[in-house]
């Protein structure tokens, strides 16, 4: 029987979340960057279903009542989110984004740091 703890379905998710963030972030960014060119319009930076489906793909699911689902996380993409057609960059907008997507990355970045450390614990057998 082959035990492979290095690659989990939990590793997979958290480096395709951090994919997902990373290409928003550059979404973002490009909108900055032509804010103040007329001519530009909006890309789109919703990349929630991207994410969605690598989280429902995971067979990650809460095992408490007491632990939140996505489906309690008030829908929020109504008021962030346009659909990048012809919508001109809201500098505000663009900004308010870019922190949100920082902090959701570094959150996710932090959880794969633990998941590596606990591994890397469980392995040589004491905290490094």
């Amino acid at each position: 029987m082959k035990i492979n703890i290095a690659h989990t379905k939990y590793e997979q998710l958290l480096k395709q979340a951090l994919d997902v963030h990373s290409k928003q972030h550059k979404a973002i960014a490009q909108n900055v960057a032509n804010a103040n060119n007329p001519d530009y319009s909006r890309v789109s930076t919703d990349f929630s279903q991207l994410l969605e489906s690598a989280k429902d793909k995971s067979e990650i699911k809460a095992t408490l009542e007491k632990h939140i689902t996505s489906k309690q996380i008030p829908e929020r993409r109504n008021q962030l989110q346009g659909d990048g057609k012809g919508e001109k960059v809201d500098f505000t907008r663009e900004m308010t984004e870019m922190a949100e997507n920082q902090i959701k990355y570094e959150f996710i970045a932090r959880a794969l740091n633990r998941y590596f450390k606990g591994l890397s614990t469980s392995i040589v057998g004491r905290n490094q």
